[in-house]
């Protein structure tokens, strides 16, 4: 029904919408269909914001290419690596991607973690990061043991001692 739902809203005045090519009922499973992203983009003049399964600068390209729509909504793919926005953009005008190093990687981390406490109080604050440091610290040489005590924080100093060691890998 996207298709229909897109008309439905362009008529109604919306100035834009944004389709996701995944179902309700496939949650975070199989694959995000772009052919229906491509539908609701032949279908109306607003512009179609595409969105699912961009977890690179590579997915995010052929997103545009794939389906034509005029942007891209990046969702779970940012989790752990708001570096994906910059990898993007070098890609998208040319530039060598640059991946973020394990230096950046813990700096933002941190930065979070901090802003976090700072609005919520440590003991909130923490409990929340720890799902965010899994997420930071996916994909690298000794995560999994990593990841076993991120998801014991307690204090940003916990984080600083975590992050001490994850720059020694």
């Amino acid at each position: 029904n996207a298709v229909d739902f897109a008309k439905m809203a362009e008529q109604s005045g919306a100035s834009a919408v944004t389709v996701h090519g995944r179902t309700r009922q496939q949650f975070y499973s199989g694959k995000s269909d772009n052919g229906i992203i491509a539908e609701v983009k032949n279908a109306v003049a607003i512009p179609v914001i595409g969105s699912g399964d961009i977890f690179s600068a590579t997915d995010a390209a052929a997103m545009l290419d794939n389906t034509g729509c005029d942007a891209i909504m990046v969702a779970r793919g940012a989790l752990g690596n708001p570096f994906i926005f910059r990898e993007i953009h070098h890609y998208l005008t040319g530039e060598a991607p640059v991946r973020a190093t394990p230096e950046e990687k813990a700096a933002a981390l941190l930065r979070q973690a901090a802003l976090s406490v700072a609005e919520k109080g440590e003991p909130s604050a923490m409990r929340q990061i720890r799902k965010h440091a899994a997420w930071y610290l996916k994909g690298i040489r000794g995560a999994a043991k990593l990841r076993e005590s991120a998801v014991r924080l307690k204090t940003l100093e916990d984080l600083e001692k975590l992050l001490a060691v994850f720059l020694k890998l």
